[in-house]
């Protein structure tokens, strides 16, 4: 994650010292691991991922419906979870 202090251990994470004739190539190499890193830092932030799919399952929440809509499908989904859960008496009638 850099360097500096480690958040886990606390120990002091420095940049390596590096020859002289290590040239170019070290040079990018380096520049792109620092950039991988700060992406890597940042895009937490800037990453948000819009699910759709969860608001076909739960319309009560879904951010795309109106406040009356909301309630609407809150009670239809009320309404559906209590009738899941009575238990139904079935006769049975034999007649011989």
């Amino acid at each position: 994650e850099g360097y500096g202090r480690c958040p886990s251990c606390g120990n002091l994470v420095e940049k390596p010292k590096v020859s002289v004739g290590a040239g170019k190539e070290l040079d990018k190499a380096t520049l792109h691991k620092e950039r991988l890193l700060k992406f890597d830092r940042d895009s937490a932030s800037r990453t948000v991922v819009y699910d759709d799919q969860a608001d076909y399952f739960q319309n009560s929440t879904s951010t795309w419906l109106t406040n009356e809509e909301q309630k609407d499908a809150g009670i239809q989904e009320e309404k559906r979870r209590r009738d899941l859960h009575t238990i139904k008496k079935h006769v049975l009638n034999i007649q011989f």
